[in-house]
């Protein structure tokens, strides 16, 4: 991958997302509602894809980097959310099996 196709995908995904949050108005109502509750079934479906998805058992810091980060979920923080994960797998794999 060149630089250049770097910058420019970089260039898109930011426009893309900071662009609407600029332009667009904030939307209200039952569209607000199903917008606001839309990361966690997608965070749902990404961790069980990733835990059943190569057909294998996941390893021990798997399940916990799992479980960490479902609970930073709870406070609606993408960033705790990864941290939480990311402590938790570094704990499993800590953990003598």
């Amino acid at each position: 991958m060149t630089w250049m196709l770097l910058l420019a995908l970089t260039v898109v995904t930011v426009a893309s997302r900071v662009l609407p949050m600029a332009l667009l108005p904030t939307p209200r109502g039952r569209i607000a509602e199903v917008l606001d509750a839309l990361p966690a079934p997608l965070f749902a479906s990404l961790a069980a894809l990733a835990l059943v998805g190569g057909g294998e058992r996941p390893t021990l810091p798997v399940l916990l980097a799992t479980a960490a980060a479902l609970l930073g979920a709870l406070r609606r923080s993408l960033a705790l959310t990864l941290v939480c994960g990311i402590a938790g797998f570094l704990v499993g794999q800590a953990l003598p099996v």
